[in-house]
């Protein structure tokens, strides 16, 4: 038996191991393409900085990535051993399914902490460290956040826009100031600007423009390059400073899936979003979603673990070897567990306890597992 069982585990890891690490390269790349080429493109980071970023990846993408490996290597093996009759041969010599996926499953229990820690703390600290690389960057080199020829909406109370950029020089230069309601009432080119993030006399941090050519009209009238004003060259002189807190801040803001586990628990005790007169009603709605979010993790965590409970009686009911054909099997089921949990995380309203609705897709795969496994046994 310790034979047999060393056996399949080490087909189950092998398999596991592989389909993991190719979904891995399929996520991370993905996010190469749309995160780190494009702040490299953009001269928003350095080559150190994007492979920094690259190997901040990973933690967050193994939460995903790892219950989808594992359900198509128990796929593939035991989809192999039902389509050569080793189950059939099993069950000859008396051993139930039950005892023959038993050592997998108990790996993968003892595996589950490891899922839980990436969950809730690995992968949430790398993407806040992933953020802050790219944020800090943009800090210390404001100018990287303009993409030419985009509108740039980063800073407070600023529209920005750039037609060419060299280095941390912006040529055709538009700065707009919106008020609250986002009515433009004050405007300003300049055929070259070039943003220094810097310091004032006493030590706080403020953002420095300078300006070459300025031409600033006031209302609502955004001028043409060409306009001629005596305004454009008495409403402002050709450096600009202002605080990076307000207006000109680029800040680093913590999002939901930053926050580690004992991020999200302090929030709830002592409130994340809400305002200090915030009603007790909206207090309960962000300690709900807070929840949410907690309980999010611990479900995708646990989802390796009830993912691989369902996948042994549905390989031995498909029994197909072909690892296209299990790999398409798992893609199914795994989109299916994703969208039920994430369509009970969107639920946002305290009485429908949504923190225990997201944990409702783990209990139908392990009822429909031993529903499943039932129906192997007696064929």
């Amino acid at each position: 038996m310790r034979i047999l069982d060393r056996h399949i585990l080490r087909e189950c890891g092998l398999s596991s191991a592989l389909a993991t690490t190719a979904f891995m390269f399929v996520l991370v790349a993905g996010n190469i393409l749309q995160q780190v080429i494009g702040a490299v493109a953009a001269g928003r980071v350095d080559p150190w900085q994007a492979l920094q970023l690259v190997g901040l990846l990973f933690p967050t993408v193994i939460p995903y990535a790892l219950p989808m490996g594992v359900l198509t290597g128990i796929l593939m093996t035991f989809g192999r051993m039902g389509a050569e009759g080793e189950i059939t041969a099993m069950k000859s010599a008396g051993l139930s399914l039950w005892r023959v996926a038993m050592p997998v499953w108990l790996a993968l229990g003892l595996i589950l902490p490891l899922c839980l820690w990436l969950n809730l703390d690995a992968g949430p600290t790398s993407e806040a460290h992933f953020q802050e690389i790219v944020v800090g960057s943009a800090t210390r080199n404001p100018a990287a956040v303009i993409v030419p020829g985009k509108l740039n909406q980063q800073f407070k109370g600023l529209l920005i826009k750039a037609g060419e950029k060299e280095g941390d020089v912006l040529k055709d230069f538009w700065l707009w100031q919106v008020d609250a309601q986002g009515s433009v009432y004050e405007s300003l080119y300049a055929s070259e600007a070039k943003l220094i993030a810097t310091f004032d006399t006493k030590g706080a941090p403020i953002l420095r423009v300078t300006l070459k050519e300025p031409r600033v009209t006031r209302h609502d009238w955004v001028p043409r390059p060409d306009a001629k004003s005596a305004a454009h060259s008495l409403a402002m002189g050709t450096v600009l400073e202002f605080p990076r807190e307000d207006p000109g801040k680029v800040a680093f803001v913590k999002r939901l899936r930053m926050m580690t586990a004992g991020d999200l628990w302090q929030a709830m005790e002592t409130g994340w979003q809400v305002t200090l007169n915030a009603t007790e009603a909206e207090r309960a709605k962000e300690r709900t979603v807070l929840k949410t979010q907690l309980m999010f993790r611990v479900a995708t965590a646990v989802s390796m673990l009830s993912l691989a409970l369902l996948a042994v009686p549905l390989a031995v009911s498909v029994g197909r070897s072909e690892v296209n054909v299990n790999a398409a099997l798992a893609l199914a089921v795994s989109l299916g567990y994703y969208v039920l949990t994430s369509a009970a995380s969107w639920v946002k309203t305290p009485s429908f306890h949504p923190e225990v609705l997201v944990l409702l897709p783990n209990v139908v795969l392990i009822g429909l597992a031993v529903v499943l496994m039932r129906r192997a046994v007696r064929y």
